[in-house]
C-alpha cells in the first residue's frame, strides 16, 4: 500500500510540474556510441523522436540530428560521438564531449557507459550519464536497479543466456559441447561468458571458451572451437561479437557450425538463430523519457532506478542455416516470429516490425506525458528499495 501510494504521489509531483523547458541557456547533450551498428541507430532515432515530442527539437532538427551531425539547435544543441570500435579513441571521444562542457552524456554499450562512469565518478560535479541498451548486471553501468552512482540512470535490454539454451536444446537435444567466442576488453563480453558458463553448467553442458581482442582474432577462436568438437557457438552481446558477426557467419558457414546469439535481431547480420529481446526503439524511447524528464527539471537522477524492457522472442536465419548445413528443428521453427528464408525473404510478425522500425510515430506531448510520467514513477527508488537490493548483493558476495 505505501508503495502504491508514493508512486502515486510522484505521479502528481510529474503533473504538477512545468511541462515547458528549463529557463536560462539550451542544454547541451553528448550522444556517443563505441562503433557504426544498426541497432544503435534505431535507439538514436528514437530518443530524437522524443525530444521532439517534447518540443526539444523540430521535425527538420530531427532529420539534420538523425545524420548524426553536431548542431546548435534552437532549443538544445547535439553533439554526437563514435570511436570507430577503437578504444583510443574512445577515451578522446570522451574528453571531448566533457571539454564542451555537455549537460548529460547518453552512452551506448557496456564499453562507452562503464568508461564514461568511471570518468565522471572522478569529477567534483559528476555530469550525469544516461545509457541506453547497456546491461547494467554485474556491475557493468550498475550493481542492481537502484544501486548505482548518483548520477547515474538508464535502461537496459533483456537478456537471458537461459533463454537462449532452452532454445538451443530445441534445435539440438543431445548437443554436449558448446563453444563461445568473446571479446577479453569488454565488460559485457566477459560478463556474459560468465553467465553462458552458469547457464550451461546447469544443464550439463560442456563450454569451451575463445577470448579475442580484434576482428582478426575471429578465425583462428573459431578454429580452436572446432577442434575442441563443440555443436554450435553461442555468443554473448559485446563489442566483437556485434561488429563481427557477420564475419563470425561466415567463418560458420565454412566450419559448418550453427551461431546463437542472444538477441532475436541478430539474424538479420547472419546468425543462424536469435534467441532473446531486442528493443532497440522501445530502449530509446525510455532513455528519451529519462532525458526528457531531467532536462526539464522533473526528476531526480540519484532516485531514479534502471529500467529494463524487451519480451523473449526467437529469430531464425533459413539462409545461414542452409550455408552451415544446418536443419532448423521443427520445434524452433514452430516458436520463431522472425525468419530469413533464401534469397533474403523475410517472414516478420507485427511485434518484430515495429522492434525495427527505423523511425516511429511522432506522438505529440499531450498523448503520451501520462504515460511517460507513470513510467519513471516506476522507477523511483526508496530508501527501503536501496537498502533491500545493498542487502541481497552483500548476500551474495
Amino acid at each position: 500500500m505505501f508503495r502504491k501510494c508514493l508512486l502515486i504521489l510522484f505521479a502528481m509531483m510529474l503533473l504538477l510540474a512545468p511541462a515547458a523547458m528549463a529557463q536560462g541557456e539550451n542544454p547541451t547533450i553528448a550522444i556517443l556510441r563505441f562503433g557504426p551498428l544498426p541497432n544503435n541507430d534505431i535507439t538514436e532515432g528514437a530518443i530524437l523522436d522524443v525530444l521532439e515530442s517534447y518540443g526539444f527539437i523540430s521535425t527538420e532538427e530531427n532529420r539534420i540530428f538523425e545524420a548524426r551531425r553536431d548542431y546548435d539547435g534552437e532549443n538544445i544543441t547535439i553533439y554526437w560521438g563514435d570511436a570507430g570500435f577503437d578504444f583510443p579513441t574512445l577515451n578522446l571521444m570522451l574528453e571531448d564531449a566533457l571539454d564542451k562542457e555537455v549537460d548529460v552524456l547518453i552512452t551506448q554499450g557496456a564499453t562507452v557507459t562503464q568508461t564514461a562512469i568511471q570518468i565522471t565518478s572522478a569529477m567534483d560535479m559528476p555530469t550525469p550519464v544516461i545509457f541506453a541498451s547497456t546491461p547494467y548486471d554485474g556491475g557493468i553501468a550498475a550493481d542492481a536497479s537502484c544501486v548505482k552512482p548518483d548520477h547515474v540512470a538508464g535502461v537496459s535490454a533483456s537478456l537471458s543466456y537461459d533463454y537462449a539454451f532452452s532454445v538451443l536444446l530445441m534445435q539440438d537435444p543431445d548437443i554436449e559441447r558448446v563453444g563461445v567466442i568473446h571479446s577479453t576488453s569488454d565488460a559485457s563480453g566477459r560478463h556474459g561468458a560468465e553467465e553462458i558458463m552458469e547457464s550451461a553448467a546447469t544443464l550439463g553442458i560442456e563450454v569451451h571458451i575463445a577470448g579475442v581482442i580484434a576482428l582478426a582474432d575471429l578465425r583462428p577462436a573459431a578454429n580452436s572451437l572446432v577442434d575442441a568438437g563443440v555443436g554450435a557457438l553461442m555468443l554473448p552481446l559485446d563489442t566483437i561479437t556485434s561488429s563481427g558477426l557477420p564475419v563470425i557467419t561466415e567463418i560458420a558457414s565454412e566450419i559448418g557450425l550453427p551461431v546463437f546469439f542472444p538477441s532475436f535481431s541478430a539474424i538479420f547480420y547472419g546468425a543462424t538463430i536469435g534467441a532473446g529481446s531486442s528493443p532497440m526503439y522501445a530502449n530509446g524511447i525510455n532513455a528519451g523519457r529519462i532525458l526528457t524528464a531531467h532536462l526539464n527539471g522533473d526528476v531526480d537522477i540519484a532516485r531514479l532506478g534502471i529500467g529494463t524492457a524487451g519480451d523473449l522472442f526467437v529469430g531464425v536465419n533459413l539462409e545461414s542455416a542452409e550455408a552451415q548445413g544446418v536443419e532448423i528443428s521443427e520445434a524452433v521453427m514452430n516458436e520463431s516470429i522472425a525468419v530469413i528464408e533464401s534469397g533474403g525473404r523475410r517472414t516478420l510478425a507485427p511485434e518484430v516490425l515495429a522492434a525495427i522500425a527505423r523511425r516511429g510515430r511522432i506522438i505529440p506531448l499531450e498523448q503520451r506525458q501520462a504515460d511517460d510520467q507513470a513510467w519513471l514513477a516506476s522507477l523511483h527508488c526508496t530508501d527501503e528499495m536501496i537498502a533491500e537490493q545493498q542487502a541481497q548483493l552483500d548476500a551474495a558476495d
